[in-house]
């Protein structure tokens, strides 16, 4: 078989030559536009082929990557960056920074473009050498925001009654529901993760902008600060129109600016030599709230559930098959998720506990690794996550809605008839009684015990030691790597690298690193269900879920 794949390979890297060789005879743009729009995923969807050819997906992380490192080996000057309505979390823009900053590394310039942003917006883009602001911009800088509702008064006034435990005091996911407002446990890690997010922008921008933290804090206070202003303060270097950049970029001459489709037929393509050094480095995906079952994406988002749900089976399968790849000699797991259902979190977490012990795994956590999130983490090799990255919340809430006063209300008059003293225990129509009540807490100090325990053996500390930074807590990535939850901080080519040292691949190695898609576990079935039926399905599994590990705080905004 490697005689054949070389074969390939020799026909396929000549036909890269001749390709390349065009490129180099061939007029080049100056400068591609990028334009960074929507979630910015990590990796690629994997849709068919078909549906890449009709409509291609939203550009990922691994996208900008690779364009980046083709345009750092053309005759090209540089790309202008332009960010409108990009709803990555902080974590993301971070990695955006880091990409860029080794594309400038590189000797390219980058000129980033904002019209419409806010102060995130304004971080990713201090990363450029040259920022350009049109005179009737609207970038704003409103410092970072955390909203919280409370629904207990209004569940109240409709007959229902929110029947949840929490453990411990800052495993906040279920205080919605239970208060009226937020507790002191509450607003204390909210302010602590608003302070540190602050801080990381704040830091960077007086860093890259050779600016002070005063005067980015003046900034940030005023809220709406005018383009000359942004350009006064030195976070802006021009006010000019995008028309105008071919001028600015000039250089002695006027610069060829295209769009980024345009350009890539001016970009070399790298050769592959896999056939001679098959080794790779594989990647599994975890996003979305970790459920039991197949992943799947909901017509609608849920409350707690979200829209992604990452089921256990479907990862479960993609670590066998990484175990199974001989070719794949490290996995990153890449985990962007707020937890979920508890069981399924430690059926993920035994896949990456077993695989450990034949490959090494790696976890590059982003914008948010909590609860579950950080339960199926802890027992990989290394931990790698951003600065502002939401991990932690070490910690359980479990319980039920008690809608018996709803129907009521409602003139809808119900029976239970059961057998066993627990038999009502699960149901909606039914209070706890106090039997259930000690039943639910031992149960929840069993399962937060354990958690604690994983973490402790995976973390190479004690249980004790685990405590003092679990109750629920939530941290950033760089509290957690003082507090010893994480190992580095970096991005996911930090990861990658750190995955290739620990199998023994030398970092300058040129290995595939490939998402590992998981195998279908059975046949499409005949009659396809209906998207509204994964959403009633999805809402029934949310109810009958007994144990949550789920983060309570969302990332700033």
């Amino acid at each position: 078989m490697r005689p054949i794949l070389f074969l390939v390979e020799l026909v396929s890297n000549a036909a890269r030559l001749i390709r390349n060789l065009l490129v180099l005879v061939l007029p080049a743009p100056d400068y591609a536009v990028v334009t960074l729009t929507g979630n910015l995923p990590e990796r690629r969807a994997a849709l068919p082929l078909l549906q890449r050819l009709l409509r291609p997906p939203p550009m990922s992380l691994e996208d900008l990557r690779r364009t980046l490192d083709r345009a750092a080996r053309s005759r090209m000057r540089g790309i202008v960056l332009r960010v409108h309505n990009l709803e990555a979390g902080m974590a993301t823009r971070q990695s955006v920074r880091e990409a860029l900053a080794r594309f400038r590394a590189s000797g390219k310039r980058v000129a980033a473009y904002l019209y419409n942003s806010g102060l995130s917006d304004l971080y990713l883009a201090s990363a450029a050498d040259v920022v350009v602001v049109p005179p009737s911009a609207e970038v704003t800088t409103f410092g970072p925001r955390v909203e919280l509702a409370f629904f207990r008064e209004a569940l109240g006034r409709w007959g229902v009654l929110p029947q949840f435990h929490h453990i411990a005091e800052y495993k906040t996911a279920a205080h919605r529901f239970l208060y009226r407002g937020a507790t002191e446990p509450q607003r204390e890690v909210t302010h602590a993760v608003l302070d540190a997010t602050l801080n990381e922008i704040t830091d960077a921008l007086a860093e890259r902008r050779r600016v002070t933290r005063e005067d980015v804090q003046r900034l940030v206070d005023r809220g709406v600060p005018a383009p000359e202003d942004l350009r006064q303060a030195g976070l802006a270097d021009h006010m000019a129109y995008e028309d105008d950049l071919a001028a600015l970029l000039a250089d002695g001459r006027s610069a060829r600016i295209v769009p980024l489709s345009q350009a890539r037929r001016s970009l070399p393509v790298r050769y592959r030599w896999r056939s001679l050094r098959p080794d790779a480095v594989g990647v599994v995906v975890l996003r979305g709230t970790i459920v039991p079952g197949e992943s799947r994406e909901l017509p609608l988002p849920l409350p707690l559930l979200g829209q992604v749900l990452a089921g256990c089976d479907t990862v479960a399968r993609a670590f066998r098959a990484a175990e199974r790849a001989p070719h794949v000699k490290a996995v990153v797991f890449h985990v962007d998720s707020r937890g979920g259902s508890a069981v399924a979190s430690d059926l993920i977490w035994r896949e990456v506990t077993r695989l450990r012990r034949r490959k090494p795994v790696v976890v590059h956590m982003g914008d948010v690794a909590g609860s579950g999130g950080y339960y199926v983490s802890c027992g990989a090799s290394w931990i790698v996550a951003g600065a502002t990255t939401i991990t932690g919340s070490i910690g359980v809430v479990s319980g039920k809605f008690d809608v018996h006063g709803l129907l009521a209300r409602a003139g809808i008059h119900h029976e239970i008839l059961s057998r066993g003293a627990s038999a009502t225990m699960p149901s909606a129509l039914a209070p706890y009684t106090d039997a259930d009540w000690q039943t639910l807490r031992a149960w929840m100090e069993r399962i937060y015990h354990r958690f604690r325990s994983v973490v402790a053996e995976g973390r190479g500390r004690t249980e004790d030691e685990v405590e003092a930074v679990a109750r629920g807590r939530v941290w950033t990535g760089r509290q957690a790597l003082a507090v010893g939850l994480v190992d580095q901080l970096g991005d996911f080519d930090t990861a990658v690298r750190r995955a290739k040292e620990l199998a023994g691949i030398p970092e300058r190695a040129d290995v595939a690193v490939v998402t590992i898609h998981p195998p279908q576990a059975a046949p499409v079935p005949a009659h396809p269900t209906s998207a509204w039926g994964d959403w009633t399905r999805a809402l029934r599994m949310l109810l009958a879920e007994r144990a949550w590990l789920i983060a309570g705080v969302e990332p700033p905004v």
